[in-house]
């Protein structure tokens, strides 16, 4: 099998019709919090949502030959109390997954907090039976930090809510 180039470029409002795809297929999927049915179907608000990522906060994008396969969106505290950590969210398209595309996103993530004075801690929640992902962030360094149990109900089932942690600089 021939190895794909993945490139990770910062996203861009024109990016919108790939990162709802891709939306839409993982929440398809029963990942995240949302239903399906509560994300929007507005590309207006799509674009204005990429819009809004300005520095410290960023939007990534993961693209192979040219298609966007992933994408990634990292906001600071918003607090002068909380300003020293930031939470983020990805998503890898079905069809990118064990290519190494959620990997290189996060990584990329983590080498821009880095160089980003005042940001100590990257925070995420991810499902607990997110097994993939779990494993993913504690290969690259996250520790588990609590869980939230009963977090969420869907589709009649009662799911728990990891919380994860990287500490940049301890």
């Amino acid at each position: 099998m021939t190895e794909m180039r993945c490139v990770i470029r910062k996203g861009e409002p024109e990016d919108a019709p790939y990162t709802m795809a891709i939306a839409k297929e993982i929440l398809s999927e029963g990942y995240g919090l949302k239903q399906l049915s509560e994300f929007h179907d507005s590309l207006e608000k799509e674009e204005g949502w990429i819009s809004r990522y300005e520095d410290p906060n960023f939007f990534l994008v993961a693209e192979i030959e040219g298609e966007v396969v992933g994408f990634l969106n990292f906001d600071v505290g918003t607090l002068s109390s909380t300003k020293h950590q930031g939470t983020f969210g990805v998503s890898v398209k079905r069809d990118a997954r064990d290519q190494g595309v959620g990997r290189k996103i996060v990584m990329e993530m983590i080498d821009r907090c880095r160089q980003t004075v005042g940001i100590d801690i990257i925070r995420l929640n991810v499902l607990e039976s997110n097994a993939r992902a779990i494993h993913l962030y504690e290969s690259l360094g996250f520790q588990k930090e609590g869980c939230f149990q009963d977090y969420i109900r869907k589709s009649g089932k009662s799911e728990d809510l990891t919380h994860m942690a990287l500490h940049l600089h301890s």
